[in-house]
C-alpha cells in the first residue's frame, strides 16, 4: 500500500475489552445515539464493575484510540442482559455493530451465560434487524418504556437470545 493510498484507508476496528479509561469516549459516543444519555460517571461505574463485561471496536492504527462503538452486558450467569449498545452514527452500516455483537455474545457465553437479555425501542428497526438476524426473539412489549427527546413515549421491545 502506498503512502497516500494508506493516508485515505478506511480506518479498521478491532474489538477489545474496554475499561474504565474509555467512559468519555463512552458518553460520547451514547450522547450521539440516545435522547437521555449516561454520564461519564455512569460509565465509569459501570466499567469498573466486576460483573459488567463490556467491549468496544477500537481503531486500530491511531495513536489514540478511536472508538467506533461498545457495547456493555450485565452479566449474572446464567443469564446476561445488554445495557446499552452504541455505534457512532458516522460509522453505522459499516458492520461494526455486527461484529461488536458477535464477539460480545460470545465472551457473555464463555463468562458462562445460556440467556441474554436486551430491550430495544420499537421504532428502532436497524438495531431490531440486527438483533433478529443474530437469532434474538421478541418475548415482551413494556408500552411507553422510552421517552423520546421531544417527550413522546414509545413500547420497548422485550428479548432473548439462547446460547
Amino acid at each position: 500500500m502506498s503512502l497516500i493510498s494508506s493516508f485515505f484507508a478506511k480506518p479498521r476496528f478491532v474489538i477489545q475489552p474496554i475499561g474504565a479509561e474509555s467512559s468519555e469516549d463512552c458518553e460520547r459516543l451514547h450522547a450521539l445515539s440516545f435522547a437521555f444519555p449516561w454520564t461519564k460517571i455512569d460509565f465509569e461505574n459501570l466499567l469498573t464493575d466486576a460483573n459488567v463485561i463490556a467491549d468496544g471496536a477500537v481503531g486500530e492504527r491511531r495513536r489514540k484510540a478511536e472508538l467506533a462503538g461498545f457495547i456493555l452486558s450485565r452479566l449474572t450467569p446464567p443469564d446476561a442482559e445488554i445495557l446499552t449498545f452504541a455505534v457512532d452514527p458516522l460509522r453505522r452500516g459499516a458492520g461494526i455493530g455486527k461484529k461488536l455483537l458477535d464477539v460480545h455474545v460470545t465472551n457473555l457465553e464463555r463468562g458462562g451465560a445460556r440467556l441474554v437479555f436486551l430491550e430495544c425501542g420499537e421504532d428502532n428497526a436497524a438495531a431490531l434487524a440486527l438483533y433478529n438476524r443474530l437469532g434474538f426473539v421478541i418475548i415482551g412489549r413494556r408500552e411507553n418504556y422510552y421517552l423520546s427527546a421531544s417527550g413522546e413515549r414509545q413500547a420497548a421491545l422485550t428479548m432473548r437470545l439462547e446460547l
